[in-house]
């Protein structure tokens, strides 16, 4: 079975790169055939990180139909079991690409022969970067304990959010056109609802066991919290979580709290990960007990992800705290 995990941020500058690189070395490491895939189509520098040279066939070639197939484009890695996808920016206007090529690329991502794909995309709401977000149910957001940082977070889980349900439903159709034109009527200046948007489709399209409800309760996704500090700085992945469960009505689970880490700039400028020039230290560490968790979940294309139980249960958070004051 192959799994598919796309990870993102609200902004950049909080280590999703970072956290995807060295992620995907330790899943290879645990033994795991792991694609690494640099979906950040309009600043692709992934390569970077990897100590790859940018003279390779990347996404660009796929996009201009230089390419047919997405194994076209895989490149070694100095890592055992780990391959690469560049994600060429050195074509013009490949960030924008449009809804064909993206099904496209979606069809061929499914046909790639790995453990785990692990789609490193762009920091942002548009579009392209949140349906490739959208991909599994229980995709992976990076974020930092900063006030802004969270609050980038919970602006992208929102747009996330709208953008997942609003896809539940077919084009022109009577659902589409109601949510359209609750967006229309929604009050300038306040914030548009989410669970006010599903309820009253809820109201008027179908009753709790609606299929959309459904897709609903099983859009769970899961959170690394990077640049710690304390384990007191978990208070505001505290806050995250229930304003994303007050507002959205979503629930989320956090499986990773790294530490910040200085070394991660020297690793950045000699292009080698920290999973490979210090195995030991605190922020690997991190890493590899965030992969431990994702390795007791499945990531699949629109399947079910989860039992889904919207409480406010911090039980997972205590652990991470816990972790992390063991560790430092």
């Amino acid at each position: 079975m192959i799994n598919i995990l796309p990870i993102a941020s609200g902004k950049g500058g909080v280590g999703k790169s970072a956290t995807s690189v060295n992620l995907a070395i330790i899943l290879a490491q645990n033994g795991k055939r792991v694609i690494l895939a640099d979906f950040d189509f309009g600043g692709a520098n992934l390569h970077t990180l990897l100590g790859l040279k940018n003279n390779h066939a990347g996404m660009g070639n796929f996009i201009y139909k230089q390419s047919d197939n997405l194994s076209d484009l895989l490149q070694d890695t100095s890592v055992e079991n780990l391959k690469f996808i560049a994600g060429d920016c050195l074509y013009p206007g490949t960030s924008n690409i449009d809804t064909m090529t993206k099904k496209k690329i979606i069809r061929k991502i499914a046909d790639l022969d790995a453990d785990y794909i692990i789609l490193d995309l762009g920091a942002g709401t548009t579009y392209n970067t949140l349906d490739f977000f959208l991909l599994t149910h229980n995709s992976v957001v990076v974020t930092t304990p900063e006030l802004t940082s969270i609050l980038n977070a919970y602006s992208f889980m929102k747009s996330a959010a709208f953008r997942f349900f609003t896809a539940q439903f077919k084009a022109r159709s009577r659902e589409r056109k109601f949510i359209d034109e609750y967006i229309r009527n929604s009050t300038s200046g306040t914030e548009m609802s989410f669970i006010d948007l599903v309820h009253k489709t809820q109201a008027e399209f179908g009753g709790e066991n609606a299929d959309f409800m459904d897709e609903i309760r099983k859009f769970r996704p899961q959170v690394i919290v990077n640049m710690g500090e304390t384990s007191e700085d978990l208070e505001m992945a505290k806050r995250f979580r229930a304003l994303v469960f007050n507002k959205l009505g979503l629930q989320m689970d956090f499986v990773g709290f790294l530490p910040r880490e200085p070394k991660i700039s020297y690793a950045i400028a000699t292009r080698t990960p920290l999973a490979i020039s210090e195995p030991n230290c605190k922020f690997v560490n991190g890493i590899r007990t965030a992969a431990e968790r994702i390795l007791l979940h499945s990531y699949e294309l629109n399947e079910t992800m989860f039992t889904t139980d919207l409480t406010s249960d911090s039980s997972d958070l205590e652990t991470l705290a816990s972790e992390f004051d063991q560790q430092t």
